[in-house]
């Protein structure tokens, strides 16, 4: 019975791949069973993966990085793909994430804390750092903005929610916890408990599936 986490990276830069290799050896938790230095190199395997993670640069030489995690997420649905980047493009990081991958981590993380986000993947999470989440936060504010002022003169109700709890119903449409909520925030899972309580009865709703729904047709969310 497997009982490692097995990782593949695709990755141009021979230091990042370099770093990465060692950081899988050295943990027992983990297993790299494939480094690859272009996206057409992994294709050319793809029938015979069996990783559970893919850790994927964006900027590859030939096909890029965002092209290569669509058809992973096609032909590879149980594959978790989390982005390993220096890029911080707002708009870019938000079109991924609402594409299915289960990470955008940026390559100045330190290694402890890429092997914990690595872990929370694995077991279901969805992880973000930093500031890649203030990234999407500030994506978030902009297109609700703008939805506001396209739709004056509709009759969809507006709820006013605060910063924190546009924040946190994002987060949880994202799959995250009351726990990984509370690690990204930085607060404790009580405080994000109270939060929630407050946005179900502003949205009226009872459960997390009818409050992620109403946020969506509010436009507080996609």
């Amino acid at each position: 019975m497997k009982n490692k986490i097995q990782i593949i990276s695709v990755e141009d830069s021979r230091e990042i791949r370099d770093r990465i290799v060692r950081l899988i050896s050295a943990d027992n938790r983990f297993e790299m069973i494939g480094v690859f230095d272009n996206a057409e190199a992994l294709l050319e395997q793809i029938a015979t993966l069996t990783a559970d993670i893919a850790l994927v640069d964006l900027e590859l030489p030939g096909m890029q990085g965002e092209e290569l995690i669509k058809i992973l997420i096609s032909k590879r649905p149980g594959l978790k793909i989390a982005v390993f980047t220096a890029y911080e493009d707002q708009s870019r990081i938000f079109k991924l994430v609402k594409s299915g991958i289960k990470g955008y981590l940026l390559k100045d993380i330190s290694d402890d804390l890429l092997l914990a986000e690595l872990q929370v993947i694995y077991l279901g999470g969805a992880t973000l750092t930093e500031k890649v989440a203030q990234k999407i936060f500030d994506e978030i504010s902009i297109t609700q903005t703008s939805k506001v002022e396209n739709s004056k003169h509709a009759e969809i109700p507006q709820v006013n929610l605060t910063k924190r709890e546009i924040e946190i119903i994002n987060l949880i449409a994202l799959g995250l916890n009351y726990k990984q909520i509370s690690q990204d925030l930085g607060t404790s899972p009580h405080t994000i408990r109270r939060h929630i309580e407050n946005i179900y009865v502003k949205l009226e709703s009872h459960s997390r599936v009818q409050a992620i729904k109403t946020a969506k047709m509010m436009g507080i969310i996609e």
